[in-house]
């Protein structure tokens, strides 16, 4: 029954980590427009575009999770929080390097994200969600109890982040550093939907009976699909802690989980574009409503409340006229350029 199942879904080895030419070289072009440009910017865009850059590592072990082995969670900011805690106590309460520490925090993380997901292995749907939803009330109930961790119950300061004696006092050298994990994280999460293990996830996905039957071990994809996502979400956190310079425990809420749940699938599900293009679409509409209600209303007390009435109904409409998210259009544009300017290529050469 194995052999038989890799016959018929056979390891891309061969293949590049990104399907056409125009997607190979415009991914090359935006990370050296990203490293470049980022020295330019102004402090507040290149916070918006670290957000961003966090928030996409975040979403891609999400998107593993959740859109690639079809585990819905509701926790994923919690688990973030375990890891900006832990990696705190690793660097400031016992001395340990950062990017040590950084490590560390999402093998921890991801030990606690095994431990939640033991029970839940027999659950599916809405039982699921709720066994997540308790995840996200513990682990929040945890970060105010536990002072030895997080030493008050709003959370501690990390101050700025160091590496062998080098200090990331600038902002844009920090966004750097992000950018070099979150970028990493897209490689390794690439191969891992190459591999036996994402084809597992995805099989277990749309059809766990024959995924069962055909050799398939659900429960160890599934504690697999925990571990790994939950690795992104410690790391992330833990980036995102010193980020902020101060690790706080609101900044990982139920409603941050839900923020992280509708990223994924605005983007869409499953896919590298689109944890980064629901984290684009996250971070930045908010800033544009902000801006326009700034200048459009003199009450700045209904700014707050307009603006997420206004983010939702965007949210309920973009769901309806493109349920699979922002990466289906992504893929078009991409097919759309890629076909006009390499075919085109290619004929000249032959010609």
């Amino acid at each position: 029954m194995k052999q038989s199942a890799e016959k018929h879904h056979p390891m891309p080895n061969g293949l590049p980590l990104l399907e056409t030419q125009f997607e190979r070289y415009g991914a090359a072009a935006i990370i050296l427009v990203l490293v470049v440009g980022s020295q330019f910017l102004s402090g507040y865009y290149v916070s918006l575009l670290t957000t961003i850059t966090i928030f996409s590592l975040a979403a891609m072990g999400l998107n593993l999770l959740s859109g690639n082995a079809g585990l819905i969670s509701i926790a994923h900011a919690a688990f973030m929080g375990v890891g900006a805690f832990t990696a705190a106590w690793f660097v400031i309460d016992m001395g340990l390097p950062l990017l040590l520490a950084l490590l560390l925090a999402g093998f921890v993380t991801a030990v606690v994200g095994l431990l939640f997901g033991l029970p839940s292995l027999r659950l599916s749907g809405v039982y699921l969600i709720l066994a997540t939803f308790a995840a996200q009330v513990i682990l929040y109930w945890f970060f105010e109890q536990a002072l030895w961790l997080t030493k008050s119950p709003d959370g501690r300061p990390v101050g700025i982040a160091s590496i062998a004696g080098f200090h990331f006092d600038d902002s844009a050298h920090y966004f750097l550093l992000v950018l070099a994990f979150t970028v990493a994280g897209g490689v390794v999460y690439l191969n891992l939907l190459r591999s036996g293990l994402g084809r597992s996830m995805e099989a277990i996905r749309d059809r766990p009976v024959v995924a069962q039957l055909m050799g398939m071990n659900l429960q160890k994809t599934k504690l697999v699909a925990f571990a790994t996502g939950h690795f992104y979400a410690g790391l992330a956190g833990a980036l995102y802690g010193w980020h902020l310079q101060f690790v706080a425990t609101e900044a990982f809420n139920l409603m941050r989980s839900i923020e992280m749940l509708v990223l994924i699938i605005i983007g869409g599900l499953g896919s590298l574009a689109g944890a980064v293009l629901g984290a684009i679409f996250i971070v930045l509409v908010p800033e544009f409503l902000d801006m326009a209600g700034n200048r459009l209303l003199d009450d700045v007390s209904v700014i707050a409340p307009l603006r997420l009435g206004i983010f939702g109904l965007l949210v309920v409409l973009f769901l309806l006229y493109e349920p699979r998210g922002l990466a289906r259009s992504w893929r078009k544009t991409v097919h759309l350029f890629n076909n006009q300017i390499f075919k085109n290529q290619t004929k000249q050469n032959r010609s």
